[in-house]
């Protein structure tokens, strides 16, 4: 800009100027503060219609808060129906079930790993070694445990290398972003093949 000129608009002097207009015209036509009859609005719209509208308006929250929590309730029935609150699911896997067996567990990673699910073959060996350790009450499964509290019960052990590799990569695979191979189930096979020695 030259010296001696100056800008005569900007794009937030009209914002302004519209929000100032638009707010003038809601208190001339909305707002009733005055007892002068010429400064009474043009057009107020009768209480039914504002009692009306606020009452939908009600409903209509009343009815989406609802349907929210409806959904919600639902999906926790579900998962307490089919036992899935005792622990972590994936593929029908659930954590801390007693019905389902080592054995079954291994069925299921065998399953998984001739199906390519590399990821749930290796979790179905890491859930019959929870489930092994339960059986011989060495330590019992407990859903709210964590990979990092089974790690620091499984140091105690004389051979903790096999269950700390369980551990580690089904710690790596369903809370990080490790891809499980076929390598992977192999060296996952061979701890649980260890501990099964053991």
């Amino acid at each position: 800009m030259a010296a001696g000129s100056f800008q005569k608009s900007s794009v937030g002097w009209q914002l302004q100027q519209f929000g100032r207009r638009v707010g003038e015209w809601l208190e001339l036509n909305f707002l009733q503060g005055s007892d002068d009859p010429t400064d009474q609005p043009i057009w107020s719209a009768p209480t039914w219609l504002e009692k009306g509208l606020f009452w939908l308006l009600v409903a209509v929250l009343l009815t989406w808060i609802s349907w929210r929590v409806y959904k919600l309730a639902k999906v926790y029935l579900r998962n307490w129906r089919s036992g899935a609150w005792k622990g972590v699911k994936l593929g029908g896997m659930g954590a801390g079930r007693s019905d389902v067996t080592v054995a079954a567990w291994l069925r299921r990673a065998e399953e998984s790993q001739q199906q390519g699910r590399y990821g749930e073959a290796c979790r179905a060996l890491y859930m019959a070694m929870l489930q092994r350790l339960h059986d011989t009450q060495t330590i019992l499964n407990q859903p709210s445990r964590t990979d990092g509290e089974y790690l620091q019960l499984v140091r105690q052990f004389s051979q903790p290398r096999p269950y700390q590799l369980l551990i580690q990569t089904h710690e790596r695979f369903y809370f990080g972003d490790l891809a499980a191979t076929a390598e992977t189930f192999q060296r996952c096979k061979r701890a649980y093949q260890e501990i099964a020695k053991q």
